[in-house]
């Protein structure tokens, strides 16, 4: 089996969004429940949250026969390969502590007696 596209279909993929129509799931048979308890039912709305909740449940159902076809093909063949995935942001070179030991270098000994006060009292 080729390397899984990050962001596609991954296994982390697909819970992640089984997660999320699960939530919507619910999120719209409550409101259905809510309008149903209401002493003037608009059926219309009934409906409206009953087809929301439909199409939901039909792609969880979906969602969860693709996680088993990819957990089944990774106890057959006893691997799972994903593409490296190239990030846009990279964390710079320098950490804010080296930037701010960098600075107290080149004060004079008060200026980072001061900081070191500053700092403590902010962080602490």
């Amino acid at each position: 089996m080729p390397p899984r596209i990050p962001n596609y279909n991954t296994f982390a993929d697909i819970v992640d969004r089984l997660i999320v129509e699960v939530n919507k799931l619910s999120y719209f048979e409550n409101k259905k429940r809510e309008e149903q308890t209401k002493p003037d039912k608009d059926t219309d709305m009934i409906a409206y949250w009953d087809n929301l909740s439909r199409d939901c449940c039909e792609y969880r159902s979906l969602l969860k026969r693709k996680m088993n076809e990819v957990l089944t093909d990774i106890v057959e063949t006893g691997s799972y390969e994903t593409l490296k995935e190239v990030r846009t942001f990279r964390a710079p070179e320098r950490s804010v502590e080296d930037i701010i030991e960098e600075m107290c270098d080149r004060g004079p000994a008060r200026a980072k007696e001061e900081l070191a006060e500053v700092l403590q009292k902010t962080l602490a």
